[in-house]
């Protein structure tokens, strides 16, 4: 099948998925996808009844943002095979101590690149629309961060266990990609990327159409991560076209928040108006009176024709409003809204990081937390590695993410405790200290290239200091038996 014809193939497919995330979307943030006809200019006539639900949103794409690309920290590590080590440097410290230098400074690399490119913010938009859509689709563009692809925009074909083998983006473009010249120039060209798995190799082939006209030579990827598109889904059920979005658990809470909220709104509302009633008719009191009168004046009248609205529904809403407040704090509750232990500040600490994440793996999230750094920290980590072109061509090194990485600041603490334990039975001198320094230095990401001294260095400068010793000790005997001799030949002299 063409690009085209694919997709509107399995466009039907992805109406019901729609639909849920556009019933999600109306009572939290409209904007999450858009309904058939909509468009930015359109007013907001059916907005929500209250901002609770999309607060509850925002607040947990904020706190999965922050665990996975947390600002003041690196969000991943890079760690060297022990065993390749060994075999490639044996006991060479000055050797090891370049490596994790250099190790450092690709690090820093990576994490400059990633808020060069303003991946972070991008990942906010990914999460949320995992949280209230369920599926999204984003393509990498070589050092120039990511784009977005919504549920509106493709479709997808998943395997029996729920990993994408057929893509379809569509994409509406004002300006033509470069290279490509058209016969009818027109305002907007439509633009199907079509991407496909083999089977039996796992590579993936990408063909484009645009207005029924292939364009560009096929490319070809060995296999899914080297691929610059990646399929992102919440939960998937065995059966599903889609996966589906982490706000539809807690759906009918939502919609009952939704509706309470408006309910009692909108009885606030009447309860507070403000209406003076006059019985004109029956009594000796004119409303024109009461109307034209300024405050404190003196007219005629009866205080038994006069009398002000009230509502009298206090009761019945007491009810409401306590139906309204429990779910609302079941909801927090499920969506993490009770108090981050990160502080709103420009730097966090990474054990304040890794707390959070912690939180997320331990509630009712059920590991989403542990998937999403497996697969976007680690997929972008090396997309952006395969874009600064770093490579280690002797060792194996892995790309750790999630709490593995984020555990750093809990390893510095047992490694403090068991250095001041040996410090405490005096047993410091079993310590490498040049080892010590490497793994201090890791735990923070901290850059130690032409900051930390090689071991060797640190030996020359010890020779140096003891020859040093040595020489001033020299001289110091020298002068000393100088000394004497002279006072034993002026006892001489006097003797004499």
């Amino acid at each position: 099948m063409t690009p085209t014809e694919m997709y509107n193939k399995y466009v039907p497919d992805r109406k019901p998925y729609e639909k849920r995330a556009e019933d999600i979307a109306s009572i939290s943030l409209p904007y999450l996808i858009r309904k058939d006809g909509s468009t930015g200019t359109k007013g907001m006539e059916n907005a929500p009844a209250q901002s609770f639900n999309g607060r509850l949103i925002n607040n947990l794409t904020a706190k999965m943002g922050m665990a996975l690309l947390p600002p003041s920290t690196s969000s991943f590590r890079l760690k060297p095979d022990a065993e390749a080590l060994l075999q490639l440097f044996g006991g060479d410290e000055d050797q090891l101590a370049q490596m994790y230098a250099d190790l450092s400074i690709k690090t820093d690399a990576i994490n400059s690149e990633v808020e060069n490119q303003q991946i972070r913010s991008s990942l906010f938009d990914v999460i949320r629309q995992l949280v209230g859509v369920g599926s999204v689709v984003v393509e990498k563009l070589s050092k120039k961060g990511v784009v977005i692809y919504p549920l509106k925009s493709f479709v997808v074909r998943l395997d029996s266990k729920g990993n994408p083998y057929e893509m379809c983006i569509n994409e509406t473009l004002s300006v033509l990609p470069e290279g490509l010249e058209q016969k009818e120039e027109k305002d907007e060209y439509e633009l199907y990327t079509l991407l496909v798995m083999d089977k039996e190799t796992k590579s993936w082939t990408m063909t484009q159409e645009i207005d029924g006209e292939m364009i560009g030579d096929e490319a070809t990827y060995k296999d899914y991560d080297a691929l610059p598109f990646r399929y992102f889904g919440w939960t998937w059920m065995i059966g599903d076209d889609y996966h589906r979005p982490f706000a539809e658990d807690y759906y009918s809470d939502m919609e009952q928040a939704n509706k309470l909220a408006k309910l009692n709104t909108e009885g606030a509302v009447i309860a507070a108006k403000s209406l003076i009633l006059v019985n004109q008719r029956g009594g000796r009191t004119r409303k024109s009176d009461i109307v034209d009168a300024p405050n404190g004046e003196v007219i005629d009248g009866r205080e038994e024709d006069i009398s002000a609205f009230q509502f009298n529904k206090n009761y019945d809403f007491q009810t409401s409003n306590e139906r309204e407040a429990m779910i609302k704090q079941e909801l927090k509750s499920a969506f993490l809204d009770s108090g981050s232990v990160t502080r709103d500040a420009e730097r966090v600490t990474a054990e304040e990081i890794r707390i959070q994440a912690q939180q997320l793996e331990s509630s009712t999230l059920a590991g989403i937390y542990s998937k999403m750094a497996l697969d976007w920290q680690k997929w972008i980590i090396h997309q952006v590695m395969k874009e600064l072109k770093i490579k280690f061509e002797t060792i194996d090194v892995n790309v750790l993410t999630g709490l593995d990485a984020l555990g750093r600041s809990q390893e510095a603490q047992k490694q403090d405790a068991f250095v001041q334990r040996l410090v405490a039975v005096e047993m410091k001198h079993w310590l490498k200290e040049s080892e010590l320094i490497t793994r201090w230095a890791s735990f923070d990401g901290i850059n130690t290239a032409n900051l930390v001294k090689t071991p060797n260095e640190v030996k020359q400068e010890m020779a140096q200091a003891q020859q040093q010793a040595q020489d001033q000790q020299m001289a110091m005997s020298g002068a000393e038996s100088a000394g004497k001799a002279g006072g034993e030949q002026a006892i001489a002299n006097l003797q004499q």
